[in-house]
């Protein structure tokens, strides 16, 4: 099917994709904490960051970690190794209460030094986790192994915590009326 373009169809087509985007950019898309300088203790959580998003009641869709480099130190001998390192987003469940998701981002890594880049995500779609009420979201980095010296563990020398939210279905909607705005059937020329 071929797609004849006219200044209607265009003007429709750009109607429509400026709606969705504009409507996208407060009801999907990712909350993101640069990790760059982050220190992580092993005696509590370490905030990197905090973010008032437009969207409370949001579901998160996934949690992504993008090109993120950890180097971790030996302050007393004891080297803090990699495996320990955490990140921690607070969200809140379906009801409403509020619970800190953690994860580990470099498992199976007994040992210190630099690692990275890692890129992973963690797919949440289903475990039904949402922006707070308040729409504020708090991230925040530590390890679960305190060496006593009240020195940093580690450093986090670079990359990205992206909280990525489900779109919302409006949106999508529109995504597709967009796509579909210029068709249109045409006869065939005898």
């Amino acid at each position: 099917m071929r797609i004849e373009y006219t200044p209607e169809n265009g003007m429709r087509i750009a109607a429509a994709t400026l709606m969705a985007l504009s409507l996208g950019a407060s009801a999907s898309g990712s909350i993101l904490f640069d990790l760059a300088g982050v220190d992580q203790y092993g005696t509590g959580l370490n905030p990197i960051g905090s973010f008032e998003s437009a969207d409370p009641g949001a579901q998160i869709d996934s949690i992504s970690l993008i090109d993120g480099v950890l180097e971790t130190f030996s302050n007393t001998n004891t080297p803090n190794f990699a495996d320990e390192a955490i990140l921690a987003v607070q969200l809140a469940d379906a009801d409403g209460d509020s619970i800190l998701y953690y994860f580990f981002p470099f498992p199976n890594q007994s040992a210190f030094g630099q690692f990275g880049p890692v890129n992973l995500t963690v797919d949440l779609l289903d475990a039904g986790y949402y922006i707070p009420e308040d729409g504020v979201v708090n991230a925040f980095a530590a390890s679960v192994w305190d060496d006593g010296s009240g020195d940093p563990a580690g450093t986090w020398l670079g990359g990205v915590l992206a909280i990525n939210l489900v779109p919302a279905p409006g949106v999508l909607a529109i995504f597709a009326g967009a796509a579909f705005t210029g068709r249109r059937r045409r006869r065939p020329r005898n």
